[in-house]
């Protein structure tokens, strides 16, 4: 029998967490002929699912110096960067509990791990083959979870590849400044990761950043996208989706979601923002009677877009909910700069809804270019304008970029096959 235990920081709040918890979650459900053990542990359980069990981290220190400590040493650190930086410092003291009843035929799957979970350094002391699936690029970088975005919200282009280049002085951008505190994590990860582990990559664009950063380029990696469990995923009757949400079925709604809603300049909410002004200046007349704009994932009510008819939907926790809100929509918009793999996409298609997005990233993988919705050049509003206007101006279009959408959920990303995928991966390190 195989017996997997997952940690990750929580279970089912945030992107990464939900997807590590799906891949939990299809392991546990897996009809191969394999037997299965998955397990979770996390440092803060939001489900009732009695497979996820949350470790005992009450202890005064790690409650109270440790947020104290990795404040005052990122407080002489300056960068423009806005994604998260977390130096996974100091020792939490859950390492034995981690280990518990581990073997070399029990593996420690690693999922994303953020400030508090467990230090670099216990990382290095798990016991056990090591399984790691990136979420971010947090991994094999420094302390950013996230490179420089390449573009920032000027439209200056940043080449920021110090993955690549051992984080020498060298390398550090014009951007950051004081204490270097991505070069000192990426340091401690260089002397405390000695052992291999294998590294799962959810996108074809992260595989490729693996392959050539410093760190981990000569590891194990497997290409496994993110799970859907496509018989939960799956559309809702547009027009009921519609009335359900109080929208005219006559117009046609533009979607757009993410954690943070317009705040993460990495979604690309401002490159949004520019196309649908082209749309409204230069294809559509009239459009505020023709377009619904939906966000979700942020609660406002101010105006996103000028005038334009916006409704903030706020955050879900429940599948159901979202499932409407996808169905309800004739394209979901995925603007991202930055996407390591794309989940509000997967989620859309399962949903037999098209996507929109710029050609980077893992969105290359989920979206098939005019035939699951359209690829824009990179960073380039009136491409992403004009990739809207094909998605939802031709009735027979929009239903065949739909269905192909679903076909393609299904055979690519539905549950039963991607726990097939670990299972296989799982095996190959696995001396039986």
């Amino acid at each position: 029998m195989l017996s997997i235990v997952h940690l990750s920081n929580n279970d089912i709040v945030g992107g990464a967490s939900r997807a590590a918890y799906r891949i939990h979650k299809c392991l546990v459900e897996n009809d191969s002929d394999y037997l299965v053990n998955s397990s979770m542990k996390v440092i803060k359980k939001y489900s009732s699912d009695p497979t996820v069990y949350c470790l005992n981290n009450n202890s005064y220190f790690w409650k109270r110096l440790q947020p104290r400590i990795s404040r005052f040493i990122k407080s002489n650190f300056e960068t423009t960067n806005q994604s998260a930086h977390n130096i996974a410092f100091p020792n939490t003291g859950l390492l034995k509990e981690i280990n518990n009843n581990q073997s070399s035929k029990k593996i420690t799957h690693l999922h994303w791990l953020g400030d508090n979970t467990i230090s670099i350094e216990e990382v290095g002391k798990l016991k056990g083959p090591i399984f790691w699936t990136l979420h971010d690029q947090w991994p094999f970088c420094g302390a950013e979870h996230y490179t420089h975005p390449p573009i920032d919200k000027d439209g200056l282009q940043i080449n920021d590849f110090r993955y690549r280049q051992n984080y020498s002085s060298k390398s550090r951008i014009f951007e950051e400044k004081g204490f270097d505190i991505n070069k000192w994590t990426w340091n401690r990860k260089k002397r405390s990761w000695t052992k291999p582990m294998n590294i799962v990559a959810t996108s074809s664009w992260l595989y490729d950043c693996v392959k050539k950063s410093s760190l981990m380029k000569n590891w194990p990696i497997h290409l496994i996208p993110y799970p859907i469990n496509t018989e939960i995923w799956k559309p809702i009757n547009k027009q009921y989706a519609k009335n359900i949400l109080g929208i005219d079925i006559s117009k046609k709604v533009v979607l757009f979601g993410a954690i943070g809603g317009t705040k993460d300049i990495r979604k690309g909410s401002h490159l949004l923002e520019e196309a649908l002004k082209i749309l409204r200046d230069s294809f559509f007349s009239n459009i505020e009677n023709k377009i619904q704009i939906l966000v979700f994932g942020e609660l406002s009510q101010k105006k996103f877009i000028n005038n334009f008819p916006v409704e903030f939907l706020g955050s879900f926790k429940d599948d159901l909910s979202l499932r409407v809100v996808y169905s309800a929509a004739d394209v979901m918009v995925v603007p991202s700069i930055q996407e390591a793999f794309g989940q509000t996409a997967s989620e859309a298609h399962a949903c037999e809804t098209p996507v929109v997005g710029f050609k980077i990233g893992g969105l290359i993988d989920i979206v098939s270019h005019e035939e699951t919705g359209y690829l824009a050049d990179p960073f380039n509003p009136k491409s992403l304008a004009y990739g809207i206007k094909w998605t939802i101006e031709d009735e027979e279009r929009n239903k065949k970029l739909s269905s192909q959408a679903r076909i393609k959920a299904k055979k690519y990303w539905d549950s039963k096959i991607i726990a097939k995928s670990y299972i296989d991966a799982y095996h190959s390190v696995l001396d039986f």
